[in-house]
């Protein structure tokens, strides 16, 4: 192993104590590209930064594999054996392209089995690691403003292909830090499990039913068995935050996410496990009474610049239905409506999805989709076309 510190900016006291406790570190400083604002500001100097140490991982230093730890986070007894365990999991199977540390629905009250991992379609970073051949391949395109964040980036389907990464039960870090670019408080992290296992060669057992097939298999299984056991909640993105809370999840956005289904304990360290379906994302999973599919007689329109929903449908003789609207909230219907010369990105607005069309934003020629947001049909912003649901 080489581990390799580097230095958001002048910070001497980090630097000294950092080398007190080892003298096989390399502490690296990155020069900024630019003095725009937006490099300046800390989403930009947080994604110029994890490119760089990215970068002079796999490029200038030529090592197979990269865990990316930030400074706020203390690592379990058992973190780089878990790292060593599941990094061939990544030669292995070629739907999986990351491995994380952290698992965002992991609160004490239900997660437990410290053994048990799981794939997901939501990146959820604090500790994580991918291989060369990944950086190689989205080296590339890494954003130069990426909309609200480099972690937000990787979470689109662009980015990673509709490829997922493997996560724990119970996390392997434990956030500590009070004060940061997207951190007030480190209240809401106090209530996540910590492993305790003591490192060992072989501590996760045999892995071989994360490999696509078999974790499928599992799944359908496992809903099945929800379904008999009443153990199955529906949700959409509209009832999903009412559901979250009865449950203690990520509140926000649903993550830790399968293709749709969020798989969590019963509450007090129970070990049934109970499955939450997006009614949308997770159809193939369910029952065709309870799939929510696009409707029939639907027409996908585009806007002209600041027009609403409601303006782009009534100048059709037809009517916006909102809730269509959450089935193009993806990158792939955003790239077969507009050149999206800048790709995709994330963004929280009600006239999300759309594309931006001012020169002057940094985000323009990016198409926009979010994930917490519901649009709305009157909803609109000077500076991007909507992409519309009408009938």
């Amino acid at each position: 192993y080489q581990q390799l510190t580097l230095n958001l900016g002048d910070y001497s006291k980090m630097e000294k104590i950092i080398k007190s406790l080892s003298s096989e570190v390399e502490i690296l400083h990155m020069t900024p590209r630019s003095d725009t604002p937006f490099e300046r500001s800390g989403i930009g100097r947080i994604s110029r930064h994890h490119e760089f140490v990215l970068e002079q991982g796999f490029v200038v230093l030529g090592h197979s594999h990269v865990i990316v730890l930030e400074e706020d986070l203390v690592v379990s007894p058992d973190f780089f054996a878990y790292f060593i365990q599941t990094s061939r999991l990544l030669d292995a199977d070629p739907t999986l392209w990351c491995i994380c540390a952290w698992n965002d629905n992991g609160i004490r009250t239900i997660a437990k089995d410290q053994k048990k991992l799981f794939r997901s379609d939501y990146f959820s970073g604090l500790g994580w690691l991918i291989n060369s051949a990944e950086w190689d391949r989205i080296r590339g395109k890494w954003p130069s403003a990426p909309s609200t964040g480099w972690d937000h980036w990787m979470r689109l389907s662009t980015t990673h292909n509709n490829r997922e990464c493997v996560m724990p039960e119970v996390s392997r870090t434990k956030h500590i830090g009070d004060v940061g670019v997207n951190v007030k408080s480190n209240n809401i992290y106090s209530k996540w499990a910590f492993s305790d296992l003591e490192a060992s060669p072989n501590s996760l057992d045999d892995l071989g039913y994360l490999i696509e097939d078999e974790y499928e298999r599992y799944i359908e299984d496992l809903v099945r068995s929800a379904y008999s056991s009443n153990t199955l909640e529906l949700y959409t993105l509209e009832t999903y935050k009412s559901l979250a809370a009865r449950y203690s999840l990520w509140i926000n956005q649903p993550r830790a996410t399968h293709r749709g289904l969020i798989v969590v304990r019963k509450s007090g360290g129970s070990d049934q496990y109970v499955v939450l379906a997006d009614r949308r994302k997770a159809y193939k999973y369910l029952r065709a009474e309870d799939q929510v599919l696009p409707k029939e007689g639907v027409r996908t329109v585009t806007g002209e610049a600041g027009e609403s929903c409601t303006m782009v449908c009534t100048r059709l003789g037809l009517n916006c239905d909102a809730s269509e609207i959450q089935f193009l909230n993806t990158c792939e219907a955003m790239l077969l409506a507009f050149p999206c010369e800048k790709g995709c990105g994330h963004q929280m607005g009600y006239e999300i999805p759309s594309y931006v069309i001012d020169s002057n934003e940094r985000t323009y020629q990016q198409c926009l989709i979010a994930d917490e947001v519901l649009s709305t049909c009157d909803a609109n912003h000077k500076i991007t076309r909507r992409l519309c649901a009408c009938r």
